[in-house]
């Protein structure tokens, strides 16, 4: 309970310091601006919004193409907002929040990796997933954070260079702005950092004093910490790369830089910044904070998953709603859950939950912590010290640590399949997992114990908790199975054949496909394949409908995947009817051809029109004339 309530201040002091925001933040998406604008651009554009607005708009950064962070002093958010939505030069203004890591550990020993083995009933069993693969150093995992302590033994060896994505250099404490240095050089605040007006301004002026938490590097160590190398832990995919990106400083981030730090993870265009020349297929985002998912963090991930990248999101710290960005479409949204399997109490819970693994908890009110997320750290509680690993005396809970066992077993699905989407990633992340057990100590989620011992548990459920447990072994093992596809059209005309082909579908590195089988699943009467056992086959549509095709692949190692396309059949277009001319005159006859009468009229009138041609022409001298009858004249 002692924990709980250090999570809760922690909670509390975010809240404060966003309701003490001296500036109104926005990001502004702008309708005419398909590209990014030149820094002397977005200066001008802003400044033309500003005298429009009749509001002191100041411009950030460019998070992506069209879209523009600004700040405002004197005003209240709602009333920027309205402002802003009445400008027909504005597509969507949302609120440019200040996020925060989902959990502030404590630094200390290593002790155990619980969570990874297979006695404990959430534990994952990453050491079942082992026996399939380790992890690919061609597969990045981008982790946005504090940024991380490179020096650390288990992660050195792991790194790809990153970025340092804060724009506000007092909210960095480094120094200065966006640089390719992504070192986490500590959160921390002492009397001097609660003194400075530029960080009061941008946390509010209730700045509580705290140590450093060297999130980003404790997130880090649970992805992909070295293994197998005699030295302290082993993260979760031990032979995938890590790509630091900093995006959270003294007291949060702002959306703004998140955004940027995202597409930029993700090999997309950030105006200012270099291209990401080893962009990852996974980002890890173990922070958030209240509000709906919004149109810049949407767009943003719908543009990441057009790349085939992967967003894993931790659903939230505060036993409510799932939180933002983990609450928008299209991202692995991970609760928390103790070693039991039910909900942690602190866990955030709703329908925007994909699955859930531990996030460590502690069942004792007094240390040592008995189930915690052990991982790499460093010792020092303001500027960096030795490079640790935390233990039971100094906790490390939470569900920003639930967050990178699943981008971990994402990596090692990748390691074993390329060739998977983010969807493909999701479905079987998902249609693996374990059924949640029940405790019937407790109540059913969404409801919660109200307990001293017991606050904030329940019993999961698949509307409130996600599919189930995270299993890596299940995961890993779907993962290896092949990928069918099917190529053909989705349109065709009845009474014709279409080819279908399964030479898209791909097998993991090592196997091939050996087996394909084509099924009819619904179609109308007389449908049929031409072949049931190749890599393509015919289909033949006898009638106007929707036909529902399945094939089955089947890999060198047994394994195998299934597809289905849909087809919709229009009705035959009927020739043309040619109409035969109705015969003329004659009668009798049945009709026939009357191609002869033109020249036999023309044979019989010759003589009438050879006279007449020879008829001399009259002048205009003559017309008064006796005329002359030329059919007379010889």
């Amino acid at each position: 309970m002692k924990l709980f309530s250090r999570f809760a201040a922690a909670a509390l002091m975010c809240s404060t310091c966003a309701a003490a925001h001296a500036d109104a933040r926005v990001i502004v998406k702008l309708r005419d601006q398909a590209v990014g604008l030149r820094q002397a651009q977005a200066v001008e554009r802003t400044r033309s919004l500003a005298r429009r607005l009749g509001v002191a708009l100041a411009h950030g950064s460019q998070p992506a193409p069209g879209l523009l962070a600004l700040r405002a002093p004197d005003i209240s958010i709602d009333d920027l907002l309205t402002r802003l939505a009445n400008d027909p030069a504005i597509e969507f203004a949302v609120e440019d929040h200040l996020r925060t890591a989902r959990a502030r550990p404590n630094d200390t020993l290593f002790d155990s990796q619980w969570h990874l083995q297979s006695n404990e009933v959430s534990a994952i069993a990453a050491d079942r997933a082992w026996d399939i693969i380790t992890g690919d150093g061609s597969v990045v995992v981008a982790v946005l954070d504090t940024g991380i302590r490179p020096e650390h033994p288990d992660l050195a060896p792991r790194l790809v260079p990153g970025y340092d994505f804060i724009t506000d250099a007092a909210l960095s404490g480094d120094g200065d702005g966006r640089d390719a240095d992504p070192i986490d050089v500590g959160d921390f605040i002492d009397a001097a950092a609660q003194n400075d007006p530029d960080l009061q301004a941008i946390c509010g002026a209730s700045l509580l004093p705290q140590d450093s938490s060297w999130h980003g590097t404790r997130v880090a160590g649970v992805v992909a910490a070295a293994g197998n190398n005699s030295t302290g832990i082993t993260g979760v995919a031990w032979n995938t790369r890590i790509q630091p990106v900093r995006v959270l400083g003294k007291c949060g981030g702002f959306d703004s830089d998140i955004i940027a730090a995202m597409r930029w993870a993700g090999g997309l265009v950030v105006p200012g910044v270099d291209l990401n020349p080893t962009p990852a297929r996974i980002v890890n985002l173990s922070l958030g904070g209240e509000g709906a998912c919004t149109a810049a963090y949407n767009q943003a991930i719908q543009e990441l998953l057009a790349r085939d990248v992967l967003v894993v999101s931790s659903a939230g710290n505060e036993t409510g709603p799932v939180e933002s960005p983990a609450n928008c479409a299209s991202t692995l949204t991970v609760g928390g859950l103790r070693h039991i399997g039910t909900k942690v109490g602190y866990s955030s819970l709703g329908a925007e939950v994909d699955i859930s693994a531990p996030a460590g908890n502690c069942v004792t009110t007094t240390l040592p912590c008995l189930f915690p997320i052990d991982t790499t750290s460093n010792a020092g509680t303001t500027t960096p010290g030795a490079s640790i690993y935390t233990d039971g005396n100094s906790p490390n809970i939470g569900t920003s640590f639930s967050a990178p066992q699943a981008a971990g077993v994402a990596a090692l699905m990748l390691s074993a399949n390329p060739s998977l989407g983010p969807n493909d990633l999701i479905d079987r992340i998902k249609s693996t997992a374990r059924p949640f057990p029940q405790d019937p100590t407790i109540p059913t989620c969404p409801q919660t114990a109200t307990g001293f011992d017991n606050i904030g548990q329940c019993n999961c459920t698949t509307t409130t908790c996600g599919a189930g447990m995270l299993d890596a072994g299940a995961a890993v093992a779907a993962a290896a199975a092949p990928v069918a596809a099917i190529t053909a059209p989705a349109t065709a005309t009845a009474g014709t054949t279409i080819t279908l082909d399964a030479a898209a579908s791909a097998a993991m590195a090592g196997r091939t496909i050996v087996d394909w089988l084509w099924t009819i699943v619904s179609a109308p009467a007389g449908a049929s394949l031409t072949s049931a056992n190749a890599q393509s086959t015919g289909l033949q549509l006898p009638a106007e409908g929707s036909y529902l095709i399945r094939v089955t692949i089947t890999d060198s190692a047994g394994a195998s995947d299934e597809a289905v396309h849909a087809v919709t059949v229009a009705a035959a277009v009927a020739p043309p009817v040619t109409t035969q001319p109705e015969a003329s005159g004659g009668g009798g006859g049945g009709g026939g051809d009357a191609g002869w009468l033109l020249p036999l009229v023309l044979l019989l009138a010759w003589p009438w029109l050879g006279d007449r041609s020879r008829c001399p022409r009259r002048t205009p001298k003559e017309i008064d004339r006796p005329s002359v009858d030329c059919r007379t004249r010889n």
